[in-house]
């Protein structure tokens, strides 16, 4: 009886380690894929960070093109990284990627607004991205994910409005002041907890820093005429 039992278990531990063997590639796949994602969200930031430099404010445009082109390979990346992860194992992998997501999230909607002057929706990031937005779709944009990403631009904006002042882009500072305004009073209709309060806490010391920037132009006499009746 006790040899039957040991054979039991040890025709189980065999089963385990196939079992372990299995999701340990996987892992490793997912890693690989996170690896390349990890690359261009890099690469992304690189780009944008020459927005800050000496005529970065002059090249916005350019900018802006370069980082669409290297986030182009995105959509690619995430498919297949969807490949990897077996069907329903989502969150079980999502803790891999989840924080290359949000920074890919945060360079395509300051892109966008860099670009159009709005806050790219999350279906919208999400189809850029080659996602669903649907949970119940199995691989997706986390909600969450985006709401964090979406928010970490601020941090890049505020720089942007100290750095246009330089270039003598006075107009710029009242535009980003305008839409942080906008940000921050749609995010607070979410009573934002824990990592998006975070979150939330350096948007509003990003307002903060663009409110005193505009307030400088604004003793100087440098309002731009358009900006008048906005305050």
């Amino acid at each position: 009886m006790e040899k039957e039992e040991a054979m039991d278990i040890t025709e189980a531990f065999a089963t385990y380690g196939s079992c372990v063997e299995r999701e340990a590639e996987v892992r490793e796949c997912v890693q690989g894929i996170v690896k390349e994602l990890e690359k261009t969200s890099y690469s992304v930031t690189t780009i944008l960070e020459r927005m800050h430099n000496a005529q970065g404010v002059q090249n916005i445009s350019k900018i802006c093109e370069e980082c669409r082109e290297e986030l182009s390979k995105v959509s690619g990346q995430y498919s297949d990284l969807q490949s990897r992860v077996p069907p329903g194992e989502y969150y079980r992998y999502h803790h891999t990627f989840r924080a290359t997501t949000q920074r890919l999230v945060a360079a395509t909607c300051l892109v966008t607004y860099l670009q159009e002057a709005r806050l790219a929706p999350h279906d919208e990031v999400a189809a850029s991205m080659g996602l669903s937005t649907r949970r119940e779709d199995g691989f997706h944009l986390d909600l969450e994910d985006y709401l964090q990403g979406a928010l970490a631009l601020t941090h890049d904006l505020s720089r942007l409005a100290i750095n246009a002042v330089s270039a003598g882009d006075y107009a710029r500072p009242f535009q980003i002041r305008q839409f942080l305004r906008e940000l921050h009073g749609a995010y607070s209709l979410l009573y934002p907890k824990n990592e998006l309060r975070k979150r939330f806490d350096e948007l509003k010391y990003a307002l903060k820093k663009t409110e005193e920037v505009v307030y400088n132009l604004s003793l100087r006499g440098l309002k731009p005429a358009e900006t008048e009746t906005s305050g």
